[in-house]
């Protein structure tokens, strides 16, 4: 467990990458270099899994215990990415707190970001448990799982084009709806099908990829730059800290009323979200 922890630590820090990405990108460019860094993700989020045969095979022929092959490519992983970042050079370009913040837009995105973000992740964390208590195999479970997260990073560059094209602002707009559009369907969930499921958990991760890319873009272009690195930072700790919070209230919120429940309440958040954010 102490592992698995560091392990988010290291996540979360790292999801700050696409900020930097975008720093090398013009104005004009900015949510597409957003959306690359984010659809690298897809490489070790659906490449991963089938990872596993591979390492545990090799994990057993040296002597290891077979799931213990997956940690070793994760640390050799790790410290492949530790020696780049650490070769990459570093701006001397000093931080300042000086200057007017746009505090709308901050207050929009960070607002849209929580909401989307503990919306996918509550419904997302309860998805195997409310499958695996209708009859679901594991199969059919791995498989719902590996499409929400293509839907999740594989669109990420063409969500970072909308947004270049038509503003962040409508963008993470189109994401908080459509996450919320998923979590609607959901409330019905024990009366869809396997593929309207699927086809429901890709379009929540979607929803996310929007707004994530969406939001990240508008605190890019919109905050001023001696202010980027502190407001981006407080964001993403909100994020992921509401994250944390939904990942443990969401199952106890499945073992009440089941996923209907779960779903209702996400429902209602997107709801009160879209109600109350307006963006101009």
């Amino acid at each position: 467990m102490g592992g698995l922890f560091l392990l988010g630590v290291g996540n979360a820090g790292s999801q700050l990458a696409r900020y930097a990405g975008a720093e090398l990108y013009p104005a004009s460019r900015k949510g597409f270099a957003l959306g690359a860094v984010a659809w690298a993700g897809t490489i070790g989020a659906v490449g991963g899994p089938a990872m596993l045969a591979p390492t545990a095979a090799a994990a057993d022929t040296a002597g290891l215990p077979p799931l213990a092959g997956a940690f070793l490519l994760a640390l050799a992983a790790a410290v492949v990415a530790g020696l780049v970042t650490t070769g990459v050079q570093r701006s001397g370009t000093p931080v300042s707190r000086a200057g007017q913040r746009k505090q709308t837009p901050i207050r929009f995105a960070l607002v849209s970001m929580v909401v989307a973000h503990v919306v996918m992740v509550a419904l997302m964390v309860a998805a195997p448990l409310h499958m695996d208590h209708h009859g679901h195999g594991l199969g059919t479970v791995g498989t719902v799982i590996s499409l929400h997260v293509l839907g999740m990073y594989a669109l990420a560059p063409f969500n970072g084009y909308l947004t270049d094209r038509y503003g962040s602002r409508r963008v993470l707009v189109a994401g908080v709806s459509t996450v919320g559009a998923s979590a609607i369907v959901l409330v019905g969930a024990a009366h869809l099908s396997e593929a309207w499921f699927a086809v429901t958990l890709f379009a929540l991760g979607y929803g996310w990829s929007l707004s994530m890319v969406g939001g990240s873009a508008l605190l890019v272009r919109d905050v001023p730059p001696a202010e980027q690195l502190r407001v981006q930072g407080g964001v993403e700790a909100w994020v992921w800290g509401a994250a944390a919070l939904a990942t443990f209230t969401s199952t106890q919120l499945l073992a009440v009323g089941g996923y209907p429940l779960l779903a209702t309440v996400c429902v209602t958040l997107v709801a009160v979200t879209l109600l109350r954010r307006r963006p101009r």
